[in-house]
């Protein structure tokens, strides 16, 4: 015999508290409506927990006591949807353009130092497919260059996969067959064949936790390029603007920055921001 479980019942009240504590520590503005998703991301938490109600859930996540249940809450709403080479004319764009301004610059400077942050790392296509395109357009010259590429994100679930880099052939099938072959180790697996990144690939990505509402971010420096892409559609106009002003903070002056063509900088920017190419941008 099956056992259904009864899914908890979302009250109104527990909605609007649980809403406006997510959008105070993450950013993500769920807004009205959207009780089916939210009872969908979090019932697993509630029954891991044996809480009965979402009150009481509430008050369980919000006590200094279990301040790892927020990093498990934000873990589970957290949309995570990515692929090698998304957005392909991006890295298109990064590689004829971005990077040859960047070496030339770089060279007048007498310096080999050249960094780039991944603000959205999820499971790690994106920042891999970054170290890829680094390595392929400098090939046998990249172990002149000082190249670190810091990846980030507010999920420590999915850092985790992407650390491990991983992969089964879905995933990895938008990936060109030679680029394939070249940095990805391919083993057996229960489930079929999977494909592991190669450590020259992986040496060039660091991987953090960071929540982009922080109001200071641990860094010393400032970056050549950023990638900041499908974050902005999650965040209200208010909170879209104080992002993109701390990634300016963080953008070297000529410093590059790439959004999702279904993202569009909040106007206050336009001035300090030269449009490129769609979701292009360059700092002024």
């Amino acid at each position: 015999m099956d056992f259904i479980i009864e899914p908890v019942p979302l009250h109104e009240t527990e909605y609007q508290s649980l809403i406006k504590l997510i959008y105070a520590k993450s950013g993500i503005n769920l807004g009205e409506h959207k009780q089916e998703l939210l009872k969908a991301r979090l019932g697993k938490r509630l029954r891991a927990l044996g809480v009965k109600s979402y009150d009481e859930y509430f008050k369980y996540v919000t006590s200094p006591s279990h301040n790892e249940e927020l990093t498990m809450m934000i873990n589970a709403i957290s949309t995570n949807f990515t692929s090698f080479y998304r957005e392909e004319k991006h890295y298109d764009f990064f590689s004829s353009v971005v990077l040859a301004d960047i070496v030339q610059k770089k060279t007048a400077l007498h310096t080999n130092k050249i960094r780039g942050w991944c603000a959205a790392a999820a499971t790690g296509e994106e920042p891999y497919s970054l170290g890829i395109t680094l390595l392929e357009y400098f090939k046998e010259r990249a172990s002149k260059w000082d190249i670190k590429l810091l990846a980030t994100d507010i999920s420590t679930k999915v850092l985790g996969e992407a650390y491990h880099g991983t992969y089964p052939y879905e995933r990895v099938k938008t990936v060109p067959p030679v680029l394939l072959e070249r940095y990805f180790e391919k083993n057996p697996g229960e489930n079929g064949p999977c494909f592991r990144v190669k450590d020259e690939v992986r040496r060039l990505i660091i991987f953090k936790q960071l929540n982009l509402m922080d109001e200071v971010f641990p860094f010393k420096g400032t970056f050549d390029f950023i990638f900041c892409r499908n974050v902005m559609i999650y965040f209200d106009p208010a909170t879209q603007e104080r992002l993109v002003e701390k990634l300016l903070k963080y953008l070297q002056p000529g410093g590059y920055l790439f959004t999702s063509r279904s993202e569009n900088l909040p106007p206050v920017f336009r001035g300090q921001m030269e449009a490129l190419a769609p979701a292009v941008y360059r700092k002024n």
